[in-house]
């Protein structure tokens, strides 16, 4: 129990720092840009909460069959798979989220649904997208060199020291 507790916390962890960093580096060029127009954005906590949820929610979609469909196909396949996957994932998910807050504030369907279509950025929305749909692309490629290499050694490429010849 503790072991797989254990684990657990680790994989999570080390998603979330990936996704951090990503959506941090997402967030990060927004403002930059926003900058111009005196818009302010507010990255370290959407950076950290984003990363949470994505973790978590690859981490449990990782476990699921359908979501393994490709993986005796070439990698590409399940790298484009899962992108697709997530990427869909976070359109409904965001789509949602938007029109909940338009509902909040119009107090009825129809209106916030209006509100939703007149209020929202659709080239924002498409711009945010975009660039996680980059990182969920970098997150399987290197998920499949992973298991190609062996598991756990691509995390020993990056973070140990090469050995002397």
């Amino acid at each position: 129990m503790m072991q797989s507790l254990k684990h657990e916390i680790q994989k999570v962890g080390s998603l979330s720092l990936f996704f951090f960093v990503g959506y941090g580096y997402i967030l990060l060029l927004m403002k930059l840009f926003l900058k111009e127009f005196e818009v302010d954005v507010t990255i370290v906590g959407k950076a950290v909460i984003y990363a949470l949820i994505s973790a978590k929610s690859v981490a449990i979609m990782d476990m699921t069959p359908w979501l393994n469909r490709f993986s005796q196909s070439a990698r590409y396949l399940q790298v484009l798979y899962k992108t697709a996957v997530y990427t869909f994932a976070v359109f409904v998910l965001s789509g949602l989220e938007n029109l909940f807050h338009a509902y909040q504030e119009a107090k009825a369907l129809i209106p916030a649904l209006t509100l939703f279509l007149e209020t929202r950025s659709f080239s924002r929305f498409l711009g945010i997208l975009l660039g996680v749909s980059i990182i969920f692309l970098i997150h399987n490629i290197f998920q499949e060199l992973d298991r190609y290499l062996g598991k756990g050694n691509l995390s020993k490429f990056f973070f140990q020291p090469p050995k002397s010849n």
